[in-house]
């Protein structure tokens, strides 16, 4: 469970005490990168896995488009697309929306099997049209939590996946995550790279806001999200996915 022991009045603030970086870190990309291509081989898969493949699924059996298109916001580079087609048998045309550091590594790790790009715009441009919007552990970790809904909620996707998401009430909260390079994804660091601390802003918004942000959509299936919980200065936030329909009249 991810610790937030300070609490900051802005985004801003929160990134400014981490140095400035934050998720921009390209040591980010270089660790996602390496254990996405050096993912072990795990007698019980974790819950992004399982969350990812559930969304997955969910909206392959009710649309007919082949392959399912999917933009992946947070997508970093490529894990849940892994994980993903090693469980279903499904035709995938994937987008990743992620920093420029981490897009431009997952482009380079790719082999034509997903895409890579910087900003929203882009990947549904490249989609042409969008299926399913899966967001894992990600919609917290930008400046605007509420604006990235509005803008995944304007593509009109059958289904959006919002996963790993602490379940907050109460007024925004931003506070500063620290944790090491060696806990960021499952395995071990690249060769040569030393293990550090580094920090990242994380906002808490109400989930009954982060519903309004998708009020096209109702919740079809929410479920308990171990890894996206957090303690907030000794309190215990769970995590939860929750998987959307578009609500059509």
């Amino acid at each position: 469970m991810a610790v937030i022991d300070k609490i900051f009045p802005s985004y801003a603030t929160a990134l400014a005490a981490c140095g400035g970086e934050g998720y921009d870190d390209g040591a980010f990309a270089e660790v996602a990168a390496f254990k996405t291509l050096n993912r072990p081989i795990l007698p019980l898969a974790p819950d992004q896995a399982f969350h990812a493949t559930l969304a997955v699924g969910m909206a392959g059996a009710e649309l007919s488009a082949r392959p399912l298109r999917v933009l992946d916001f947070g997508g970093g580079c490529g894990i849940h697309y892994v994980h993903v087609a090693e469980a279903l048998r499904l035709p995938l045309h994937w987008a990743i929306v992620e920093t420029a550091a981490m897009a431009e590594r997952a482009r380079a790790i790719a082999q034509g099997r997903y895409q890579a790009f910087s900003n929203i715009g882009a990947a549904a441009a490249a989609l042409g049209a969008v299926d399913l919007v899966h967001a894992s552990g990600a919609v917290q970790c930008v400046a605007d939590p509420l604006a990235a809904l509005r803008s995944l909620a304007a593509l009109r996707a059958p289904f959006v996946s919002i996963a790993r998401l602490p379940y907050w009430r109460g007024e925004t909260v931003v506070g500063l995550q620290t944790m090491r390079l060696i806990d960021c994804g499952i395995g071990p660091l690249p060769p040569g790279m030393a293990d550090r601390a580094i920090g990242c802003p994380v906002t808490f918004v109400d989930f009954a806001a982060i519903k309004n942000a998708l009020s096209g959509y109702e919740i079809v299936l929410p479920i308990d999200a171990p890894s996206g919980g957090y303690s907030v200065n000794g309190n215990h936030i769970r995590g939860i996915t929750a998987i959307f329909r578009r609500i059509t009249r």
